[in-house]
């Protein structure tokens, strides 16, 4: 009986200090990452962090999608369909002819939303860095976030790990 007990303090004592190892080497820097936007020939620079939960893709193309926070997007797209996401969502706003091709609506299931809608624009461009490697995708939809993704603003958007593997 004591060796069992010892045996499973000594095991406990091992997986105690594995977790520590581990997560020490997955710091938060390394689940950050840049991304490009460009959107009708304007660009605007993000900090990302890459969400492993994230698997969200537009329904149609099955293109995975970025979560991107409304107010870092108003450099490169209209204020026509930032400040009438909910009516474009919802059919009560018609959106110009030069931007319904690039918009989806991407049904969402998440913690306190079982069914969900986000409005998504495909970009006209979408640049991605991560450990010094860089890759253009433009099979991409950009979901755009009313709200803030981080308390302390040190990422604005959630890249899903598809996008980075795609890197390596």
């Amino acid at each position: 009986m004591k060796m069992i007990l010892i045996g499973g303090l000594i095991g406990f004592i091992i997986i105690i200090i594995s977790f520590k190892s581990i997560k020490n080497k997955i710091a938060r820097k390394d689940m950050l990452c840049n991304i490009e936007i460009t959107f009708n020939e304007k660009n605007v620079n993000v900090k990302a962090i890459i969400d492993t939960g994230n698997f969200l893709k537009e329904p149609l193309t099955g293109k995975p999608v970025v979560i991107v926070e409304k107010q870092v997007l108003k450099e490169c797209i209209s204020a026509e369909i930032l400040q009438n996401i909910q009516d474009i969502i919802n059919g009560k706003v018609k959106v110009s002819d030069k931007y319904v091709s690039k918009i989806r609506l991407i049904p969402f299931s998440a913690l306190g939303t079982e069914n969900g809608l986000i409005l998504g624009i495909k970009p006209d461009d979408f640049v991605i860095q991560y450990q010094g490697k860089s890759m253009k995708n433009k099979n991409v939809i950009i979901g755009i976030y009313e709200k803030n993704l981080s308390r302390n603003n040190k990422y604005n958007a959630l890249v899903g790990l598809d996008i980075i593997n795609k890197l390596n």
